[in-house]
C-alpha cells in the first residue's frame, strides 16, 4: 500500500481514496497542492463536506452508477481551503481486491482555467455573433475551399436563404451562373495572396438571390488566419437603390441639359420674334389710337376695345417669353419688401374693382430684404392677377407679408384667394412652362416666371389649395444675400 501511495503522489492530479460514506482514507500530494488542505487535515474528513462538492446531478445517483458500473466520470466543482472554487474532471473507480468493494478512488484533474477559457470563448463567440447579427449588411464567411461556414440574418433578407441553408455550400451559389467560373478563378487567385479589400473599389459586381433574380452589390473582403487555415469574411451590401438613384440622376442631368439647350433655342426664337413683332405691334397700337375716334358706334367701340386688349396681351406674352427665355441678371438692393409688394397690389386694384373682387394688403413687420424690386414686383403682380382670375364677383384676394424661421429665416409673401381651388392632379404641373388652366386666356408662363424669380433670389414658391375653398401661393425669399 505504501508503494501505491508513493506512486499516486507522483501524479499531478488530485487523488484521494474514500469509503462509501465519503470518509477520506488517502490524500495525495496533488490533492494538497490543488485544495490547500494537508493530508493530516484531510484524513478522516467527509470529502463532500471538506470540499463543498457541487454535483452535476444527485450524489446518490452517481454513487449508484459507480456501484453498478465500477466507475463514473464527470465534472465536479470543489472549494479550496482559501474559499476559491475549482472545476475538476473527476474519474471515480472502485478499489479492486475485494468482493464487496468499500472504497472509491477519485482522480481529479483541475480544468478551471480550461473552463474559464471555454466560457470566455463562448462569450466572445456570442459577442461576435451579436455583432454579425446587428450589422446592416449581409455577412458571409468562407473557408479556404470557398465553402460557406457562417452567415448572418441579413443574408436571409438580402438573398432569401434560411440561416443554415447556405452552410457548406460553395460561395458561387450567390453568383450568377454565367459568372460562376470566372468568380471561382478570381477567388482561388485571392486565396493565394489574401488581403483586405474595402468597399468602394468601383468594381461592377452583381449577386443572385435564391429566386434567381440579380442585383448590384458592393463587397469588402477581410482574411483571418487561424493556424494553417485562412477564413475570409465578405461584407455584401445591396446597392440597388443607389444604382437606381444614380440612373435617375443621370436621366435628370440629361433632361436638364436638353432643357438648357431648349431654353437657349427658345431665347433665340423669342429674340427673333420680339424683333419681328415689336415694330408691327407698335404700328398697330398707334393705328388703333388714330382710328378710334372715328368709331362712334357702341358695337364699333366694343370691337376696338377687344382689339386693344389683344394687342396688350400679345405684348405681355412676348415680354413673358423674353423674360423666361433670357432672364436678366438680378439688380439686388436691401430695401423695403412691403413697398414693392404694395405697389404691385395697387397696380392690380383697378382690375379687382372692375370685377367686383375685394383686394386687400396687410404688410407684416419685416427687416430690410435684399431683392430685385422690379423682378419681385413682376412676381407679385402675376400671383395677384392669377388670384383675381380664380375668383368670381364678390370674391376675396388677400396679400400679406411676414417672417418665418424653419431652419433659415425667410421673408414670406402670401397671396390667398377664396376661388375654386386647384385639383390635386394639376398641382404638380402648374409651374411647368406653357401649362395653363385658363385655356386661350393664358400663356402658361406666369407661374413659371414667378418660380424662376423666386429661385433666382435663392428662394422658392409653395402652394396650398383645397378645391372649392381656394388657394394660397407663398413666395419665400431668404433674409440675406441669395445663394
Amino acid at each position: 500500500m505504501q508503494d501505491l501511495a508513493l506512486f499516486l503522489d507522483l501524479s499531478s492530479d488530485a487523488i484521494f481514496v474514500r469509503d462509501r460514506e465519503g470518509t477520506i482514507q488517502f490524500w495525495s500530494r496533488g490533492a494538497e497542492r490543488l485544495y490547500q488542505w494537508s493530508a493530516g487535515e484531510a484524513l478522516g474528513r467527509m470529502s463532500q463536506e471538506l470540499l463543498h462538492t457541487r454535483f452535476p446531478r444527485p450524489r446518490a445517483e452517481i454513487e449508484a452508477e459507480t456501484a453498478s458500473q465500477g466507475r463514473w466520470e464527470g465534472e465536479l466543482e470543489h472549494r479550496r481551503r482559501d474559499g476559491g472554487r475549482v472545476v475538476v474532471r473527476s474519474r471515480w473507480a472502485q478499489a479492486a481486491g475485494t468482493h464487496a468493494p468499500q472504497h472509491i478512488v477519485e482522480f481529479n484533474t483541475d480544468i478551471t482555467e480550461q473552463k474559464r477559457a471555454e466560457q470566455a470563448l463562448r462569450e466572445s463567440e456570442l459577442r461576435y455573433r451579436a455583432l454579425l447579427e446587428s450589422a446592416p449588411d449581409a455577412i458571409v464567411t468562407v473557408d479556404g475551399e470557398g465553402r460557406i461556414v457562417m452567415t448572418n440574418r441579413q443574408v436571409e433578407a438580402c438573398f432569401g436563404y434560411g440561416s443554415q441553408e447556405l452552410i457548406g455550400e460553395p460561395l458561387e451559389r450567390l453568383v450568377p451562373g454565367r459568372l460562376a467560373e470566372a468568380h471561382r478563378r478570381r477567388r482561388q487567385e485571392y486565396a493565394r495572396s489574401p488581403r483586405t479589400r474595402p468597399m468602394g473599389q468601383a468594381l461592377d459586381l452583381v449577386a443572385t438571390r435564391k429566386d434567381g433574380s440579380e442585383f448590384p452589390v458592393e463587397i469588402s473582403l477581410s482574411p483571418l488566419r487561424l493556424g494553417n487555415t485562412v477564413l475570409v469574411t465578405a461584407v455584401i451590401r445591396d446597392i440597388s437603390h443607389r444604382k437606381q438613384a444614380e440612373q435617375e440622376l443621370r436621366r435628370l442631368h440629361t433632361l436638364e441639359l436638353a432643357q438648357t439647350e431648349h431654353l437657349a433655342t427658345l431665347g433665340e426664337i423669342a429674340a427673333g420674334l420680339a424683333h419681328e413683332i415689336k415694330n408691327p405691334l407698335a404700328a398697330m397700337a398707334a393705328a388703333l389710337e388714330v382710328i378710334a375716334p372715328a368709331m362712334a358706334g357702341e358695337q364699333q367701340q366694343a370691337i376696338m376695345g377687344e382689339v386693344r386688349a389683344q394687342v396688350v396681351r400679345i405684348k405681355s406674352t412676348m415680354e413673358d417669353l423674353l423674360q423666361y427665355a433670357r432672364p436678366r441678371p438680378l439688380q439686388l438692393e436691401a430695401g423695403g419688401l412691403n413697398a414693392t409688394v404694395e405697389h404691385a397690389v395697387q397696380l392690380a386694384a383697378g382690375r379687382a374693382q372692375a370685377r367686383g373682387v375685394r383686394l386687400g394688403f396687410g404688410g407684416g413687420a419685416l427687416p430690410p430684404v435684399t431683392h430685385d424690386a422690379d423682378q419681385v414686383h413682376r412676381m407679385v403682380l402675376n400671383l395677384v392677377l392669377n388670384a383675381l382670375d380664380a375668383v368670381g364677383e364678390g370674391g376675396v384676394v388677400e396679400v400679406s407679408t411676414g417672417v418665418r424661421d424653419h431652419g433659415r429665416r425667410e421673408a414670406l409673401i402670401q397671396v390667398r384667394d377664396n376661388g375654386a381651388g386647384i385639383p390635386a392632379g394639376e398641382l404638380t404641373h402648374i409651374f411647368r412652362p406653357f401649362y395653363t388652366t385658363k385655356g386661350a386666356q393664358g400663356s402658361g408662363l406666369g407661374l413659371s416666371l414667378c418660380r424662376r424669380i423666386a429661385e433666382l433670389h435663392g428662394g422658392h414658391i409653395e402652394v396650398r389649395s383645397t378645391p372649392g375653398k381656394g388657394s394660397t401661393f407663398i413666395a419665400c425669399l431668404p433674409l440675406g444675400e441669395p445663394a
